[in-house]
């Protein structure tokens, strides 16, 4: 096992955002004697990712924005955007939906209209600490890799089914929990930034393991050797998945992770 990805919402993450560090720690040191890179993969923005690791998160990997920013140590490899043609089509639809609120995001940080609520800007910006209130999102059009969405509770699957087709392919919606869509640049996924670090690294996919739980994962636990599902996650995942590992709350990561490498 060369390198090891991990989602963090629902998977490395226990409810509440926290996890146990000593134990990561002990963990992640066993990783790095075993020349196995660690990579950290979600739908949240960079600085956010960050923020859960100290010093030896200088040594990690980041697939942020699902896969529209990668990152390795301090160098950023890969940022994609999607054209102002197609943000502006996507807020034509988005404004259509009476139902969904919300924001978009570039390199530049995530932008949120001024009249999004206080009590939802508030709640994405612990997913996105760079964030900016603007006037109207088409201003900042040609600056967008993905749009991130709250839908009502439940129906997260179903908004993304309607989206996909009103969207005709322009963007692919992806759930990333019962109430989250992410709208992001076809192609440009988790498994594509992890297939851009196993390039630079030179690691073949079937040394690499994944662990998630929520359909955004589908594609980087398909690609790699050891593709693990949460006994948390969605139920397509859990049926795709080759292998399964505890819920985030029984810190099944870090479980898995200790027998692989310090037993």
């Amino acid at each position: 096992m060369r390198v090891v990805a991990v989602d963090m919402d629902g998977t490395f993450l226990r409810t509440g955002s926290t996890y146990d560090r000593p134990r990561f720690e002990r963990v992640h040191a066993a990783m790095e004697a075993a020349g196995c890179r660690l990579v950290v993969a979600s739908g949240n923005q960079y600085e956010q990712l960050r923020s859960f690791f100290g010093p030896e998160g200088e040594r990690m990997a980041f697939v942020s924005e699902n896969g529209a920013m990668v990152r390795a140590g301090d160098e950023t490899l890969f940022t994609a955007w999607l054209s102002r043609a197609n943000s502006l089509a996507v807020l034509d639809v988005l404004e259509d939906e009476p139902e969904v609120e919300f924001i978009a995001s570039g390199p530049g940080g995530g932008f949120a209209e001024e009249s999004l609520s206080r009590q939802t800007f508030e709640e994405l910006s612990f997913y996105y600490p760079r964030m900016v209130r603007v006037p109207d999102l088409r201003e900042v059009a040609g600056e967008l890799f993905k749009f991130s969405l709250l839908v009502p509770r439940g129906r997260a699957d179903a908004f993304s089914a309607r989206l996909s087709e009103r969207l005709g392919g322009i963007v692919k919606p992806v759930t990333s929990g019962n109430v989250s869509v992410d709208l992001i640049v076809p192609g440009c996924h988790k498994a594509s930034g992890l297939t851009r670090l196993l390039e630079r690294w030179a690691v073949p996919a079937s040394q690499a393991a994944a662990f998630g739980d929520s359909l955004n994962d589908r594609e980087m636990l398909a690609m790699c050797g050891y593709g693990v599902a949460m006994g948390n996650a969605h139920p397509a995942l859990a049926q795709d998945a080759r292998f399964r590992a505890p819920s985030n709350n029984d810190d099944g990561v870090l479980q898995t992770l200790e027998r692989w490498f310090l037993q």
